[in-house]
This record gives structure tokens, sequence and C-alpha cells, in this order.
């Protein structure tokens, strides 16, 4: 009775990581949990390699141009516990892409002190995952860590339609319409004239063939 009880007591003060991996919004919140705390903070290698499938791999490009490939293992024996100085990774843009029992996460981030803190670094997660075993797992991911003084040009929002003003959305139909006729050519025999604007003055016995290339 007495191994029995002390059994039930470790597995009550045991922690339950259930709750990180039901969905892949919980993992994902879970990976950016698991290594962020204040100064003394211990990192949980254990939740964090329940996180992660067999052979996870990590790929990591830095703005200096330096590559790292690893596995978990040895991404984790680079964290020093207990933290010598707050450390928080923050998202900031998530976009989520499934099919079935696979899914992929492009996860912005942003490294602070604290939540109010200006970031001291920026980045991209591309996180690769797969539901097996009533449970998501990851199964690989990557980061690109922002070069402050380079701005990509895939960041840039791009300006719609409806934001333009008369002249300007005048000038985006001349040159979808020049860009059209240079792809056409009249065959036949044509009795007239026709203007650029295609307003057809006299007789026109022939057929316009645009290209589809």
């Amino acid at each position: 009775m007495r191994y029995v009880l002390l059994l039930l007591s470790i597995l009550i003060a045991m922690p339950s990581y259930a709750g990180d991996t039901e969905s892949i919004d919980d993992i994902v919140n879970a990976y950016y949990d698991v290594v962020s705390g204040p100064e003394g903070f211990v990192y949980d290698a254990d939740r964090d390699t329940k996180m992660h499938a067999d052979g996870a791999l990590i790929t990591k490009f830095f703005p200096d141009g330096t590559f790292q490939r690893h596995d978990l293992s040895t991404e984790q024996s680079m964290i020093s516990v207990p933290y010598e100085q707050p450390f928080f990774e923050f998202e900031v843009n998530r976009r989520v892409e499934r099919y079935g029992n696979i899914a992929h996460v492009w996860s912005e981030f942003e490294m602070r002190i604290s939540a109010e803190a200006e970031p001291f670094d920026r980045g991209f997660n591309s996180i690769s995952l797969y539901f097996q075993d009533d449970r998501w797992w990851i199964s690989s991911w990557s980061t690109q860590y922002k070069d402050p003084s380079f701005e990509s040009s895939e960041s840039v929002p791009v300006e719609k339609l409806t934001d333009l003003n008369t002249k300007q959305f005048a000038d985006v139909v001349k040159g979808i319409v020049q860009d059209t006729l240079q792809a056409c050519e009249v065959q036949g025999d044509m009795q007239g004239r026709a203007k650029m604007n295609l307003a057809v003055v006299g007789e026109v016995n022939a057929k316009l063939v645009c290209s589809e290339e």
C-alpha cells in the first residue's frame, strides 16, 4: 500500500503536457512559451522534447550569412539555465496552412526582455507539423532572422486598386491594354482604319487574333 501511495504521489507531481499538443494553436503557443522566462528561469527541456517528433531537425539562417542545422538535443545543449538575463519570444503574426493530418505554420516573432520592451531581434519561423496518436507533433522548424538593415519586399504592403485615384487607376488599365495589344495582330483584309483604342472607322472585314502566351 505504501508503494502504491508513493507511485500515486509521483504521478500527481509529474507535470502534464497534454494541453500543449491538442491543437495547432496549442502547440505553437507552447513552442514559444517553453523558452520564454525572466532572469533565473529554468528552461523545461522535457516539455520541449515532448512537443517534437523523434529526429526533428532545426535549421537557422542568420543575417551575417551563418547557417546552422542540427537536431533538438544539440539545440537544447546551447541553452544555458538558469537564465542570466530575461528572454521572451513573442509571436506577432501567424499563418496556418493545413491539409488533413499535416500542417505548416508561418510564424513571425520578436525577441524582448519583457512584454513592454522594444524588440532586440526579429525573425520568421517555418514550423512543420503532423497529427498522429490523437495529438500534434513538430516534425521540424526553420528560423530566418531579420537583417535590421534590410526590409524584404515581401513585407511591403501591396497597394490595392481601391486605394488608387482615378488617374492612377486609368494608368493601370492603360498598361494592361498596351501589354495585351502587343500580343495581338490583325489577320485578313481590312478596309478603313482602327485607332489604338480599338474604335474602328470604316468597314473592317478582318479579325483580331491575340496570343495567350
